[in-house]
């Protein structure tokens, strides 16, 4: 038995070439005294399958307390609130426009983070009756606070404005508002600039003196947070006339934690574990309307169902609509209302859809031409993509080439893009040092928007490039391990204990598992039929994206997954590559 879990250097399956299979060699040493005394205490102190108790051990797991505390995370377990800069005076300053019934603007984001941050605040100011001035710029409209904006808002009498999933950066911005008389609270979780802007509280755990542990939250978990810091006070100080149960909004915390593809650990683990609770126990109206419609089965809230269902439908009127939409529909009371929300978002999805393949087909045809293929990283540009979806594409070409990738729009007059990084790389941090050529970017290490003239374009380029193939070769990736097995080991009873360790996502993924089968062959549509050596058939998907290799010493890294079929459970398993032993 091994428990160490090796890391291993795999090649891409490009597109252009399909001949291209997965290698790697495996550096597999030999289990230690300690390991198996581990593996060992954790199986039989809490009854798991060895080969669960090899995966805990693989993950950093050093003893059953500390399995049991990961296996089974309280909200007891959530960061102290009060760790987060500025986190108490910004909540002082929303109690004081509470208690003088002052005229507050929440100020969002277009995107699914920022909406569901803005549904959390909305939802509590409901529970002292007020109904706040709502700004979400549409996406042509950019991003972050807009200064014609902060000045409309000051004429109309607006005291407070409440950031939400943007402002860290916005310093002229918040030095309009300052000039005119408006506070303003910023809750984000974007890099914030090495000179601060000189907001009311800028909360933001990104922060250089920020202590809460849990850096890479969401802009919906920092306003959790930020609520619950609120609450305390209010409740401390006894001006909380009825309870607020800040638990049944962890359904739209999980939702936003989710759409921004933060790692899945520590905070944001058992954000999102909570918040599927919420959804399965207690769904509210946007939930039922959903499952009623038959977007989703009734029994069917997990990862795959919020990424490939519900989030691109709340991040589809940011895309190509009107953003408040899903806004809407978050908060919305009224069944009647709510069927007729969840249309127009059903609408925005199919052209969010339609587009985005269209601009994808028309890159990968690009592509095809062979012109890119030594090109570190992508920058492509065209005047008239829609700017609601080429964040989208981005992410599709890093997931097909696993190089950086910038896709970039004219939006009047200014070239406007979206970015994704690839494995190891902080795109963030890369754009720092072309700041010279852009009129202005933002975001963080997994995620960027850029703006820039249309005269520096070819010089971004250039620069990019240059600066992608300095930092080396990121289309290596590495795929980490998390134990060797046998087939036989491969049981319903496994997959159970299984589930424990989810939600999956960033950085706490399904189980790799190295798996040595006796023949693996195609059947169709990237399904595979794989048979072990005691002649057992299982079947699963190939998602490496390249031809199954021709060799006897082909491994599998796969992950088991449970599926019912006709009333059945079945494990299928999911190839993530080969490897020549």
């Amino acid at each position: 038995m091994s428990t160490n879990c090796p890391e291993l250097t795999m090649l891409w399956g490009l597109h252009v070439s399909n001949s291209v299979w997965h290698s790697a060699s495996v550096v597999q040493g030999n289990s230690n005294r300690e390991e198996i005394e581990i593996v060992r205490s954790i199986r039989d102190g809490l009854g798991v399958p060895d080969l669960f108790a090899r995966i805990l051990v693989s993950r950093g797991i050093k003893s059953p307390e500390e399995a049991e505390y990961f296996l089974y995370p309280g909200l007891d377990d959530l960061s102290d609130p009060f760790l987060l800069p500025d986190v108490q005076k910004g909540a002082e300053r929303l109690i004081t426009a509470i208690e003088k019934r002052e005229n507050i603007c929440l100020y969002g984001d277009y995107d699914a983070d920022g909406i569901t941050s803005t549904a959390l605040i909305l939802n509590y100011l409901k529970n002292f009756g007020l109904r706040p001035e709502i700004v979400i710029p549409k996406r042509e409209d950019g991003y972050g606070l807009n200064a014609s904006a902060v000045k409309m808002l000051g004429a109309k009498g607006i005291k407070l404005i409440m950031c939400v999933d943007c402002g860290s950066s916005d310093i002229d911005e918040i030095n309009t508002a300052n000039r005119l008389g408006l506070d303003v609270v910023v809750i984000d979780h974007h890099e914030p600039p090495f000179r601060l802007p000189e907001a009311y509280a800028l909360i933001n755990p990104k922060r250089k003196d920020s202590r809460f542990p849990t850096r890479e939250l969401a802009a919906c978990g920092v306003t959790f947070f930020f609520l619950w810091a609120l609450r305390r006070i209010m409740h401390n100080n006894g001006l909380l006339k009825n309870k607020i149960n800040l638990k049944k909004e962890l359904d739209i915390v999980a939702l936003g934690t989710m759409a921004d593809m933060v790692p899945l650990t520590g905070d944001n683990r058992i954000l999102v574990k909570y918040g599927m609770d919420v959804m399965r126990k207690s769904p509210r109206l946007w939930l039922k309307t959903l499952i009623a419609n038959k977007i989703i089965p009734k029994r069917g809230i997990d990862e795959n169902t919020l990424n490939f269902v519900i989030i691109p439908r709340i991040n589809a009127t940011g895309r190509v609509s009107d953003p408040k939409i899903s806004l809407d529909f978050l908060t919305c009371e009224d069944e009647e209302k709510a069927d007729n929300l969840l249309k127009k978002l059903n609408e925005a999805n199919t052209k969010r859809q339609r587009l985005g393949e269209e601009t994808l087909k028309e890159i990968l045809d690009y592509v095809d031409k062979g012109i890119l293929s030594e090109k570190k990283s992508f920058v492509f540009y065209k005047e008239n993509w829609h700017i609601g979806i080429i964040g989208i594409v981005a992410q599709k070409l890093v997931e097909t080439f696993g190089k950086p990738t910038f896709v970039i729009t004219n939006v009047d007059g200014i070239c406007k893009g979206s970015g994704r990084g690839g494995d190891g790389l902080d795109l963030h941090n890369t754009l720092s040092s072309l700041s010279p050529l852009l009129l202005r970017y933002g975001g963080h290490k997994y995620a960027c928007g850029v703006s820039l003239s249309r005269e520096n374009l070819d010089a971004f380029k250039d620069a990019f490039e240059k600066n992608i193939d300095n930092i080396g070769d990121i289309r290596q990736r590495k795929v980490r391990i998390d134990a060797r097995a046998d087939f036989d080991e491969l049981t319903i009873d496994f997959m159970e204990f299984v589930e424990l360790l989810s939600p999956f996502g960033i950085d706490n993924t399904q189980p790799f598992l190295l798996l040595k089968p006796s023949n693996i062959e195609s059947v169709k549509n990237g399904r595979i039929k794989i048979t072990d050596g005691n002649r057992r058939t299982w079947y699963g998907y190939n998602q490496s994206r390249v031809d199954i290799p021709k060799s006897e010493r082909v491994s599998v890294i796969a992950s088991p997954v449970l599926r019912e079929e006709m009333g059945e459970n079945f494990i299928h398993l999911y190839l993530k590559g080969f490897v020549e032993e």
